[in-house]
């Protein structure tokens, strides 16, 4: 968020993004591949909410070959912020974006006819050629062209001009679930129509399947690139991995009391009433809410750690604050440092255990934080 260079002093409520945490990430990903596959950060949705632009330059300094973004609009950011390694977009784009794919020298996939004939018309018009990946359907049945309709789309698409066939790829449906047979089911899919499209003549020099799980867990799928994204900030996406490679949150957020009333039993708090005091408590309110992406689902389940004591979230999360019970932590008072996601003391919130209260996932959490909670990097 862009802040007005008047104003001294800001909100409280901080996200603090640890980019040395976030190069060591990166390199101990990077080891796993070993020298046989390039590495892309995927760093979509804003970085998973740690900032685009700042984490895209971290992931380029500390040795990432490639990066994804979700669309035309990070990649464009990316670009003007001087970043010039090849910039995959990795959900898929319009008609009307093929344009704008060039005019930022991005990689798009494609996975339609239509698609492929816009970028290959607007190419000629620019006269430039385009590196463009295909998806294939293995089984998360979102984007991607049907393994049994890859050959015909080759056989239509394949020679169109201003259109350079750089890759081709697939996503898994089950990885980080630890299904392996349905796994490696969509693998051997893959592996089959790539090998029956080059006994046809089309070939694809980049090839890749492997997301966090598989970059972490499965070496013999990395071929020839590996696509990590929540690993990189952190969180492996399932805890059996952890004792596979060590990763570091790169994200901590803080905020400040901003006001400690007691109140007698009974007295309902938040919009709703649907906490109610038992007996007299202190109750503090933390600035941050709905609209900074802290959602609502963790009304009356949540923490939070002040003066290294977790508190609880009382009442209904609203617009702009939360309430928590501080009744039990002794010198509380206003101003005290608030530890949202992070460690304080010898207690620690990170948003595994985020995600757990809200019956979510470490990218909701994280992907959910709004641009108007400041970033602060070291």
């Amino acid at each position: 968020m862009q802040h007005s260079a008047m104003i001294t002093s800001h909100n409280p409520t901080v996200a603090e993004v640890d980019l040395h945490a976030f190069h060591r990430n990166v390199q101990q990903l990077r080891k796993l591949t070993g020298n046989g596959s390039m590495l892309m950060a995927v760093i979509k949705t804003n970085a998973y909410g740690h900032g685009v632009v700042p984490i895209g330059k971290a992931a380029v300094n500390a040795g990432a070959d490639r990066l994804g973004v979700t669309g035309v609009e990070e990649g464009a950011l990316l670009r003007e912020s001087g970043i010039n390694v090849p910039i995959h977009i990795l959900s898929s784009i319009t008609l009307e974006q093929a344009s704008d794919v060039m005019e930022y020298g991005l990689t798009p996939f494609v996975a339609s006819k239509e698609l492929a004939e816009k970028i290959s018309t607007v190419a000629e018009k620019q006269h430039t050629t385009v590196p463009v990946h295909v998806k294939i359907d293995t089984g998360l049945h979102r984007f991607g062209i049907d393994p049994q309709d890859v050959l015909s789309f080759c056989e239509t698409c394949y020679s169109l001009p201003g259109i350079r066939w750089e890759g081709i790829y697939t996503h898994f449906s089950s990885a980080d679930e630890g299904e392996w047979k349905k796994t490696e089911h969509e693998y051997q899919l893959f592996l089959d129509t790539v090998s029956e499209l080059e006994n046809y003549g089309f070939h694809f020099p980049v090839k890749h399947v492997a997301a966090s799980t598989i970059t972490i867990e499965r070496p013999d799928m990395h071929l020839n690139m590996v696509r990590p994204g929540i690993a990189l900030f952190g969180y492996p996406p399932a805890p059996r991995q952890k004792k596979i490679v060590d990763l570091e949150p790169v994200m901590r957020l803080q905020s400040k009391l901003v006001r400690v009333r007691e109140l007698p039993p009974n007295t309902p708090v938040g919009y709703g009433g649907s906490y109610i005091t038992k007996d007299t408590e202190k109750i503090a309110v933390v600035p941050i809410g709905l609209g900074d992406g802290y959602h609502r689902a963790l009304s009356n389940k949540g923490q939070m750690i002040v003066r290294g004591k977790r508190a609880r979230i009382v009442g209904a999360i609203a617009l702009d604050q939360t309430l928590i019970d501080v009744s039990h932590i002794e010198g509380v008072t206003e101003g005290d440092t608030v530890t949202i996601m992070g460690k304080q003391g010898d207690k620690e919130i990170f948003a595994p255990q985020i995600a757990d209260w809200m019956n979510s996932n470490v990218d909701e959490v994280l992907s959910s934080l709004m641009q108007r909670i400041q970033r602060e990097y070291s």
